[in-house]
């Protein structure tokens, strides 16, 4: 209900002091009736004391739109009236603001980033809107009011009460009737009478000095914005929540309160920055006396229990190791199976000794403080978090990890994790990656084999073959008894068994053979090859050079065509994996060795006639991979991979046609398609057995399954440009239960 004065301009000033809470009792009953209506303290009582100030007749509007410039130090002086400032979107001041005489309030109403330096002669300051810093000394003898979604950064003295439905971030003095010093030592220390008022949806911080603080949202405690002095009481009621950042070296802050802290249930969030805390024993409040408890710990570590500790001056907190297994936060087989394989570091008993209170500085005398404001009437208490953590005594001990103990700082940091972290540590550490490697391998691989076959498929073996109805006219070849030809490769795929662990790799190569004819029927070839093929993973990449060697013989028969090849590959591998989570960090590389193996038998009938060919094929075939055991090197992440082996025999059963077309200059064009199905026999599980370098068990982890059955197409086009020189382009493509590749060839062959 909109309150209404109808009292003289001077009594402005107590109006609003009445409502922040920062006049005497005794004052307000000089005031006429219609003022004692104020509830002191109270954000509504001070809102509608503002409106009232700014609408009244004898109030003096300024409206600050354009940056004004400082004479002689100051920007803006005013006279002995009732003044309000307001400063919008372009206003800003170079120098010194005086409000003069009056009753004066400065409103911040524009939605940026601004700054405000020295002012005098201010009664109140309102910030509306936007995100302000404000340093100078000491001003707003009434005090200041931030609404919703507003920030102010006060680097000065601000000497009266302060209330705050958005974000205050106090880095000076507020209310302290004091000064603080370039070394942070108080000083002049006055008349105390200043209150900070947090309100449900507020939100206070900083390291500056306080008197007293009323607590009803959210108060952060941390390494940024360090922890409040306050030279009062504290008071925090059922609805505040007390935001503690503990941190891992041992520096948490303290929030120091000089009288009492009313602690009323309210609510404790732990936030952890870095990985586990070396120091278990963190002080978070330090009072002359401390009254109640929280009534729950919100705590985001996974594997860390906290437990508070009462005294009568000191709120102490312990960290302890929980009964929560490392598994329960593994979300995939490879990350549970990591968890299990762990050793933690042991335990040890610790009874908490209470701490000798620290040294206060020494004070100077205060004089007699004015009665303290009623407090707020608490809220109903919300409702609790699920499962509160229950302070226990600080007599009871408790099982705290001693870091200084454990082999591993990979797996002190994991126990350290918060839920969040926690899954996604066990999965880095896992490197489910590595057991991809060997399908990926053979991935990279099947392209070499392919331009074998490519190079047997375009073989023109028919001698005598015009009178045959049916004789093979695949591309066009040469004349003579003998071929070189050269094809260049680019390839890539991927390899997912999860979202987490998709292995991509691409290889390009250079791929030369040579062939020559033995009898009417056979030609026997030889092949050399050289690839290289990049992998890329999550937190993972490497390299894999790799050179091909093999052989091959074609015989064709008329219709009839049997193909026959092998092939062997070396493969030097090298990767990197990266660890990151929480404070821990650590890269990691690796080198190994490879080689494969890869068979195959084709048989195939053209049933085409003329120049159109239509041949049904059966391919049998074999894989073989095997991978030495290799160490990463690194930290405390690295891990022992041991070696691998896996082979496999496979059928493909497809069907090929192509068509050539004589051209008008002489030429021959061959358009071809091809499209099989391959079905792969054996055991199709990929999996790696490895083991932290520094502790830890062997464990297991399991990659992409080899496909069972894939479906490939192959499309391609060959010119002959003369009787000994084609050229030839080729796209492919496979896909599979948990891989798809693609590529692309071009080729070159000369007969001879």
């Amino acid at each position: 209900m909109p309150v209404q004065f109808h009292y003289r301009p001077k009594h402005l000033a107590l109006a609003i002091s009445l409502a922040l809470g920062c006049a005497d009792l005794s004052m307000a009953q000089e005031m006429p009736v219609d003022v004692q209506d104020f509830t002191l303290a109270t954000p509504e009582a001070l809102k509608s004391a503002v409106d009232a100030f700014i609408h009244h007749p004898e109030t003096v509007t300024h409206r600050i739109n354009k940056g004004y410039k400082a004479q002689d130090g100051v920007s803006l002086a005013l006279d002995e009236r009732n003044d309000l400032v307001t400063v919008q979107a372009r206003g800003s001041f170079a120098g010194r603001v005086d409000g003069g005489g009056g009753t004066n309030l400065l409103q911040l109403d524009a939605d940026k980033k601004g700054a405000l330096d020295e002012t005098r002669n201010f009664d109140g300051l309102e910030v509306r809107r936007g995100k302000w810093t404000r340093s100078g000394p000491s001003d707003f003898s009434l005090g200041v009011l931030i609404h919703p979604k507003a920030l102010l950064v006060n680097e000065g003295d601000i000497s009266g009460t302060a209330l705050t439905d958005g974000i205050l971030v106090n880095k000076g003095a507020i209310g302290s009737g004091a000064t603080v010093s370039s070394g942070g030592d108080l000083t002049n220390l006055g008349v105390i009478h200043g209150i900070v008022n947090v309100q449900e949806n507020g939100h206070f911080a900083g390291a500056g000095l306080v008197n007293h603080l009323n607590v009803n949202g959210r108060m952060t405690l941390d390494e940024v914005y360090g922890a409040p002095q306050v030279l009062g009481d504290l008071n925090l009621s059922r609805t505040a929540v007390v935001a503690y950042a503990v941190d891992a070296s041992g520096n948490s802050q303290t929030l120091v309160v000089k009288g009492t802290a009313h602690l009323a249930d309210a609510t404790l969030k732990l936030v952890t920055t870095g990985d586990y805390p070396l120091s278990s024993h963190h002080a978070i409040l330090e009072a002359g006396k401390v009254e109640g408890q929280f009534a729950s710990v919100e705590n985001d570590l996974a594997f860390m229990t906290p437990t508070l500790q009462y005294e009568e001056q000191r709120v102490g907190l312990l960290y302890t190791r929980n009964d929560v297994p490392l598994e329960s936060f593994a979300t995939t087989a490879n990350s549970q199976s990591f968890a299990e394989s762990i050793d933690e570091p042991p335990a040890q008993t610790q009874q908490h000794q209470p701490s000798q209170q620290p040294q206060q500085p020494q004070q100077p005398q205060q004089p007699q403080q004015p009665q303290q404001p009623q407090q707020p009437q608490q809220p109903q208490q919300p409702q609790q978090p699920q499962q509160p953590q229950k302070p226990e005594p600080s007599s009871q001990p408790a099982k705290v990890i001693n870091p200084s103990t454990a082999a591993n700082a990979a797996v002190v940091a994991l126990i350290g994790a918060s839920k969040p972290t926690a899954s996604a540590a066990l999965e880095q550490l896992a490197a489910g990656s590595n057991a991809n490697l060997a399908k990926a391998t053979l991935s990279s691989v099947n392209p070499v084999s392919a331009s074998m076959l490519s190079a047997m498929h375009q073989l023109d073996n028919r001698k005598g073959a015009q009178d045959s109805r049916n004789a093979p006219r695949l591309a066009a070849g040469g004349e003579g008894s003998g071929r070189v030809w050269l094809q260049a490769l680019g390839h890539g795929g991927e390899v997912d068994r999860d979202f987490d662990s998709i292995l991509k790799h691409s290889t390009q190569g250079l791929v030369l053979g040579s062939d020559w004819q033995f009898g009417e029927q056979w030609h026997i070839g030889l092949m050399g090859a050289k690839a290289q093929t990049r992998f890329d993973a999550r937190q993972f990449d490497g390299d894999l050079d790799s050179w091909h060697l093999g052989a091959y013989a074609v015989r064709q028969d008329g219709p009839f065509a049997l193909r026959l090849g092998a092939a062997y590959g070396s493969h030097n591998g090298s990767s990197k994996r990266h660890v990151d989570f929480n404070a821990f960090s650590d890269r990691l590389k690796s080198n190994y060795d490879a080689n494969t193996q890869q068979l195959f038998a084709e048989v195939g009938y053209n049933l085409g006639r003329g120049n159109v060919s239509i041949e049904p094929f059966v391919n049998l075939g074999y894989q073989r991979y095997q991978r030495d055991a290799y160490t990463e090197k690194g930290g405390d992440a690295a891990l022992k991979v041991e070696g691998q082996t896996r082979a496999n025999p496979n059928s493909i059963v497809g069907l090929r046609l192509a068509k050539t077309s004589h051209l008008s200059n002489g030429m021959q064009l061959t358009p071809r398609l091809s499209a099989s199905v391959k079905h792969t026999y054996g055991d199709l599980d990929n999996a790696t057995r490895q083991h932290l370098v520094k502790g830890g068990k062997n464990f297991e982890v399991t990659g992409a399954e080899m496909d069972r059955n894939s479906f490939t197409l192959d499309a391609g086009l060959d010119l002959t440009l003369s009787a000994r020189n084609t050229l030839g382009v080729g796209l492919t493509g496979e896909a599979g239960n948990d891989s798809r590749s693609y590529g692309v060839t071009g080729q070159w062959r000369m007969a001879f």
